[in-house]
């Protein structure tokens, strides 16, 4: 046979090693006749076992919450049994095993046949056995589909009807005091090593690289890193997010077909949905979600839930929403989420650094869509899978290294995870092992440090990134105010500036400028020949000012005092008591030097500042 004609061996056994059956959930090899004796035992003559329940029971109990007793049944599904405990009931824990049923509890007849079993009797074992297990919850105790961590730090994935551990293809069921129950199946991970000559980057990343990025260097290597973050789920300690937003004609529709084909039914991909929809439709999986054309939501409320939704779900956060019956129900997210659309919608600054930012640009004219062939990215998406299980031990190493280096780009903590998470996942996919030298990267014919590709100054992720206090200064200082419309100083900021640069605009006069603030429910007070602008903790012409924002509260609660309060305590603001409007009350103090002496926050970065005599309690500690 010629080497053109010689079948690819290593295909040839991965196809057979993807055909091997996965034994069944509970062996059963067949239930008697009703009134005839299971293995030698006769119906009700069984002697319990450390639970209560027959030998070689289907029905596995769980635990007990509340009134509820949980099991899984005899498929290995998630089953809760409570009142009325109808026969109906009992024959959904045992599904088609009602012959056992009838083995186990029999009912008599006059005749000394066994017509149907005791459901009575049934009822209490079942109950019973649960309750010896303990209590139980499913939100804490219940792993579904996706890759999750085990105790011995290693990777489990479950794929619906088995689960993959250490290599090992096993049945769902309880594993080291977690339930994985059976669920319809997911694509396993390619059941054979995946050759270098055959690694699956080699063909995304030339993919990925032919749509109109606006940065060409990273964000191809991000979204490979999403896939495999996608992928991993569960198993991380930190979930990154990714936002994809171009115009019309940029291909987001088109990406996001890639991805569905990638990851096939691992993925949940919606284009009208709710954060409600979503962890109804994920539960307990931890299957990542695609979401596109975002911007279509009617309600930016219905926007800002599902970006909460990922917010909580980067970190695993347990999340509590109402439910019928007065009960609360509880839901952990660990998925990760991509979204795209033409705009972003409104983000807080907290939520944008848990988000790459990849920004698509309008395709050249004429250009054509790449081939869309879902059999074979199927097929890519079960090697990179596999890639991931096979270089998962080295995740930590490859995390923290990537974190070191983003912390030298200036990036904090949740930066380091965000963007660290994503290299060190496109890393596992595209290598064998690690290597230093992997934190530069190539970018136009030379090596770079990742510190410097992707430098904090330089990332529109982190464009609007300020602190809490500094974004509630910022709105105090700048918004009108309404008493002053028809004045030449319209905000708070040009007023304090204004005295603190050239008392003599207002004649030197302090408690002139004390009147003007005071028509805004603020005031200025003299501590030690240093001015502080006076904001009350309470004070509804102050509320005005932030009526329709974050910080606003209600009346007679601000939120504002505590935003400001945030702020560096002596190098900023003091908190104290004042007078504004003939009402004393508590407040929040800032130090006009602070904004806009040498060095001061509002300092504009173009314009020449004294250095000679610095102020020293703006100086960095």
């Amino acid at each position: 046979m010629s080497a053109e004609k010689k079948p690819n061996l290593s295909a040839v056994r991965a196809l057979v090693a993807d055909a091997e059956p996965v034994r069944s959930v509970r062996a059963f090899s067949g239930d008697p006749e009703p009134g005839k004796p299971l293995n030698g035992i006769l119906p009700g003559k069984w002697e319990p076992d450390s639970l209560g329940l027959p030998p070689d029971c289907p029905v596995t109990p769980l635990g007990v919450d509340g009134k509820t007793s949980w099991y899984l049944d005899t498929i290995g599904q998630l089953c809760a049994y409570e009142k009325p405990y109808s026969k109906a009931d009992t024959i959904d824990l045992f599904r088609g095993r009602d012959r056992y049923l009838k083995w186990a509890w029999p009912r008599w007849t006059k005749s000394l046949t066994v017509e149907t079993w005791d459901n009575d009797a049934a009822r209490d074992a079942l109950v019973a056995a649960a309750a010896a297990k303990g209590p139980w919850n499913a939100v804490e105790k219940v792993r579904g589909r996706g890759a999750w961590l085990g105790a011995d730090g290693s990777l489990i994935l479950h794929c619906g009807d088995h689960l993959v551990i250490g290599g090992r293809r096993v049945p769902p069921g309880e594993h080291d005091s977690y339930v994985y129950p059976t669920r319809p199946p997911i694509p396993r991970p390619w059941p054979q090593p995946i050759e270098e000559t055959q690694n699956p980057a080699r063909l995304l990343k030339p993919l990925f690289a032919s749509w109109n990025w606006a940065r060409p260097e990273v964000d191809p290597h991000l979204l490979l890193g999403w896939i495999g973050c996608a992928f991993l789920g569960a198993a991380l300690p930190w979930r990154s997010m990714a936002f994809i937003t171009g115009d019309k004609g940029s291909g987001k529709s088109t990406l996001q077909e890639i991805l569905k084909a990638l990851l096939g039914d691992w993925l949940v991909s919606t284009t009208n949905t709710t954060a409600a929809g979503i962890y109804q439709r994920v539960g307990q999986d931890s299957l990542p979600v695609a979401v596109d054309e975002f911007e279509g939501r009617s309600e930016n409320a219905k926007a800002k839930a599902l970006i909460e939704l990922a917010r909580q779900a980067s970190s695993g956060g347990l999340m509590l929403r109402g439910g019928d019956r007065h009960a609360g129900v509880e839901f952990q997210a660990r998925s990760a989420f991509i979204f795209s659309s033409i705009n972003t919608p409104p983000m807080e600054p907290q939520d944008y650094s848990r988000f790459a930012l990849l920004q698509l640009h309008e395709l050249p004219r004429g250009q054509p869509p790449p081939e869309i062939d879902a059999q074979s990215l199927g097929v890519i998406g079960r090697c990179i899978l596999r890639r991931l299980v096979d270089e998962w031990p080295r995740y930590r190493e490859t995390l923290e290294a990537f974190k070191a280096e983003l912390a030298a780009a200036g990036m904090d903590g949740r930066g380091q995870m965000t963007f660290g998470t994503l290299l060190a996942c496109a890393d596992l996919i595209e290598f064998s092992g690690w290597d230093e030298a992997r934190l530069k990267t190539p970018v136009a014919g030379d090596l770079k440090p990742w510190s410097e590709v992707l430098a904090v100054n330089t990332m529109v992720e982190f464009e609007g990134q300020i602190p809490n206090w500094r974004a509630c200064l910022d709105h105090l200082l700048s918004v009108p105010v309404e008493a002053w419309r028809n004045g030449v100083r319209t905000t708070v900021g040009q007023v304090v500036e204004a005295w603190f640069k050239d008392q003599s605009s207002y004649d030197n006069d302090i408690a002139k400028v004390r009147t003007i603030l005071s028509q805004a429910g603020l005031g200025l007070q003299r501590i030690e020949r240093e001015d502080w602008l006076v904001v009350p903790n309470q004070n509804p012409l102050t509320r005005k000012l932030f009526e329709g924002t974050k910080w606003a509260g209600d009346l007679g609660a601000s939120v504002w005092s505590g935003a400001l309060r945030q702020a560096p305590r002596g190098k900023v603001h003091e908190t104290g008591q004042c007078k504004v409007n003939g009402v004393k009350s508590r407040c929040v103090l800032i130090r006009l030097a602070a904004l806009y002496g040498p060095g001061g926050i509002m300092q504009d970065e173009s314009s020449p500042v004294n250095t000679s005599n610095p102020d020293p309690m703006m100086a960095e500690k």
